[in-house]
């Protein structure tokens, strides 16, 4: 008989996977420290970047206030300048007093060399008529003034008008004296500007009955308005648009006058004739003109341009 012999074999329990844990005691101060860091280093990157931005998207405006140079003082003293310089006789006292007179503008240089300008032979005088100032320059302390003369020159029992431009330098000191640093020197006169007037026609989007009605209207306020006052004034015109000139003329007609559409308004562009009764000339005034119509036609505004 066999014996059979039962082995309880021991059960295997697998062991346990060890958990990896995190020891955060050592090294906490090192992590937070690398995180702080990164932090920062991200809102440096960001507030970089936006002023990067404001650099070059903001344009700065500089205001440059220009200083206002009276020339009041350096015109007047111009003005008497040429006065003396231009004038002269053939009389060899008359020519000793100019020379005297100016040395008071001129430095010792510029009047030796306006020794020999005029001399006693010389056959002809000059009276000068008007100096007109065209142009002040002003470079550090002097001026380059240019101007306009026009002298009445004579030589025995004729005359002549001559009218010539010239440019000077003068001097100012700090009390506001002034002296002729360099002698006239001949430059071209100013020349009529070319310019080409704008032909304005009448808008033929406005009827003829509201053309008339317009015409009429002007008619009737231009022969009141030169002696109207500000009362009688506030029928025809709003806002203080044109104001009482209390004058005496008198209305003679409306010349070329042009009617044009404007929105809600409409645009005259009109020459009013008129007679100066105290000066017995007659007298052509330029307006441009809006008129809008709500009870009545009124003038709501009067530019200064055309």
């Amino acid at each position: 008989m066999k014996i059979k012999i039962e082995r309880n074999q021991k059960e295997k329990t697998p062991k346990k996977k060890k958990e990896r844990v995190v020891s955060m005691g050592k090294h906490r101060k090192m992590v937070l420290a690398l995180w702080l860091l990164l932090s920062c280093s991200i809102a440096f990157g960001i507030y970089k970047n936006f002023t990067a931005i404001d650099q070059h998207t903001t344009h700065e405006k500089v205001v440059v206030k220009e200083k206002v140079v009276n020339t009041s003082g350096v015109e007047s003293f111009t003005e008497d300048f040429a006065k003396e310089y231009f004038s002269w006789k053939n009389n060899k006292e008359v020519i000793e007093k100019r020379m005297s007179t100016l040395g008071q503008y001129l430095t010792e240089e510029g009047l030796a060399l306006s020794q020999d300008m005029v001399r006693a032979d010389i056959p002809t005088s000059s009276e000068v008529q008007s100096v007109k100032i065209l142009d002040v320059e002003k470079h550090s302390k002097e001026f380059v003034v240019s101007f306009l003369v026009d002298q009445k020159i004579t030589e025995g029992k004729k005359t002549q008008s001559i009218s010539s431009a010239y440019r000077v330098t003068i001097f100012e000191d700090e009390k506001g004296n002034h002296i002729v640093t360099s002698l006239p020197t001949m430059i071209a006169k100013p020349e009529k500007v070319q310019y080409e007037e704008k032909q304005v026609e009448s808008d033929s989007e406005i009827d003829a009955k509201t053309t008339e009605e317009i015409t009429e209207f002007l008619e009737t306020f231009f022969k009141l308005y030169p002696t109207a006052s500000e009362k009688e004034l506030e029928y025809y015109v709003e806002n203080d648009a044109m104001r009482p000139i209390g004058y005496s003329l008198k209305f003679v007609e409306l010349v070329n006058p042009v009617y044009i559409r404007d929105g809600d308004v409409t645009q005259v562009i009109v020459y009013v004739k008129y007679l100066d009764i105290k000066a017995k000339i007659t007298n052509i005034f330029q307006y441009n003109l809006q008129l809008n119509k709500e009870e009545n036609w009124k003038i709501v505004k009067c530019k200064n341009f055309f």
